[in-house]
């Protein structure tokens, strides 16, 4: 009995590499952007201290250098929130990216097992259909040879 073997079996393979690899970059581009999160988030939560820390001290009597270096640092930590808002952007884009790429290649992966599938079907069938011409022929024979 012949064994299936699919003749694209190396593209089906190099398919599913692909496929393997967008999900490992997929799923660091969603690591990256859930980082960039994390940070934008301990920016916002170091201003919001800034802000607090600045109220408390012109509530109270100090110099104007203290004012001013407070507020530097306040301004400071705006700028990098500004910064790390685009880099936020990025991920996500990046995300987007990787996603579709992904999509892509899982379909293209899907579209070349449904074709070993239709292959073996296919090979399949034709084993039954032989399998059943040598049924056929054997009873012949017997039929043969029991009316001789």
């Amino acid at each position: 009995m012949k064994v299936f073997q699919f003749h694209l079996q190396k593209v089906l393979d190099l398919k599913e590499k692909e496929k393997e690899q967008a999900e490992w970059a997929f799923g660091k581009s969603v690591q990256r952007k859930n980082e960039e999160e994390w940070k934008l988030a301990q920016l916002t939560v170091q201003h919001d201290e800034m802000t607090h820390m600045l109220e408390e001290t012109q509530m109270q009597t100090c110099s104007a250098a203290q004012l001013i270096s407070i507020t530097q640092y306040q301004q400071s930590v705006a700028r990098s929130i500004t910064r790390q808002q685009r880099t936020l952007r990025g991920c996500e884009q990046d995300v987007e990216r990787c996603q579709s790429h992904l999509t892509e290649r899982m379909k293209e992966s899907k579209l070349w097992h449904r074709l070993r599938e239709k292959s073996l079907y296919q090979f399949l069938d034709e084993q039954r259909q032989r399998e059943q011409k040598e049924l056929d022929e054997i009873g012949t024979q017997l039929y043969l040879r029991r009316s001789n």
